[in-house]
């Protein structure tokens, strides 16, 4: 035995060296990344920078958020997303513009988006001068950041000849990339296309989900707090594709996606959400497949045996997550 606490003793110094090597490796791995998305973002090529960058923060989600390593990555992350935004405008009319970093006059707003509803207080930012007073009817242009403060909610639709719905509530901040693209920051959203063969894709801090169903499909998006996306399929067959990996999300699944892919799907109460959800009940009109969602749920509920009241909370990794089954009420 004592024999055998010697060599633990003796081994102990080699397994440390050998996590801080290993530890050491990943930390250069990360640093050439970095090297190779900058340099992809001077040359213009922003999506595949994008992409370096993505698989950076995949290295680096063990590591606390405030690891120089991490910081750097994330702010180069926002700063490519930013000129990436930037080099879309260049081949339009803001090209004609002296100053890239002027705000133009609100009167050369352009008008990809309509606001159709609106309650409480919504800011918009960039590109044009700020507006503090969002009311329906008035357009806002790509390029856009909106923010909703808490009480505050806004429903957006796209001028396309197929047009794409966006809704968001209480404390939340988005930018308009292009008619059927969105950057999504913070809080929670719904989102819905009308039309059969189409694609919506968001972005969030850590990944870029492209969403496409062969039928009109709704789905809910909320941002968790490591920058990953909880998706909650609400209408048509989903197939969501990631750099992580690809997925099939049916109303009713919720799934997280993160910078190495997709977690194992899970079934949420549709019927609880219709009645649950603030981006349901708080606009004055209801969304326009309400309809067609209770009738999912309706088929949901046929098909459901046994039902735990809980509550999916945060996102620790593509296989863990926080979900906490309640107590029923005694009667």
């Amino acid at each position: 035995m004592r024999l055998l606490g010697y060599f633990i003793l003796l081994l102990y110094p080699f397994l440390f060296i050998l996590l801080a090597n290993n530890q050491s490796r990943l930390y250069l791995e990360v640093e050439q990344l970095l090297v190779e998305g900058k340099e992809l973002a001077d040359n213009e090529q922003f999506s595949e920078s994008l992409k370096v960058l993505n698989r950076a923060l995949g290295l680096l989600k063990q590591t606390p958020r405030s690891h120089p390593l991490r910081v750097e990555s994330e702010k180069l992350m926002r700063v490519t997303k930013g000129r990436f935004l930037v080099a879309r405008y260049r081949g339009g009319e803001i090209q004609n513009f002296t100053d890239p970093n002027a705000l133009r006059p609100l009167s050369e707003e352009s008008r990809e988006f309509t606001v159709h509803q609106v309650f409480g207080k919504v800011l918009t930012r960039k590109v044009w001068e700020p507006r503090d007073e969002i009311r329906v009817g008035e357009v806002l242009g790509l390029g856009r950041r909106v923010t909703t403060l808490p009480k505050g909610g806004i429903e957006l639709v796209s001028s396309l000849i197929s047009p794409i719905t966006l809704r968001t509530v209480q404390a939340s901040s988005f930018d308009l990339i292009s008619p059927n693209h969105f950057a999504l920051h913070s809080g929670s959203f719904v989102l819905h296309s009308t039309v059969k063969n189409s694609t919506i894709i968001i972005d969030s801090p850590m990944v870029e989900v492209k969403l496409s169903c062969k039928d009109p499909f709704a789905f809910m998006a909320g941002i968790t707090t490591n920058g990953g996306v909880k998706i909650i399929g609400l209408l048509g067959e989903v197939s969501l594709g990631s750099d992580g990996g690809k997925l099939l999300l049916l109303p009713g699944e919720l799934s997280f996606a993160l910078s190495d892919g997709f977690s194992r799907k899970m079934n949420v109460e549709l019927s609880t959400l219709l009645v649950t959800s603030n981006l349901l009940t708080d606009f004055e009109q209801p969304p326009v497949f309400l309809k067609k969602l209770r009738q999912q749920a309706m088929m949901q509920a046929l098909r459901t045996r046994k039902r735990f009241r809980t509550v999916v909370g945060d996102v620790k990794g593509t296989e863990d997550f926080e979900l906490k089954v309640l107590q029923e009420n005694p009667r």
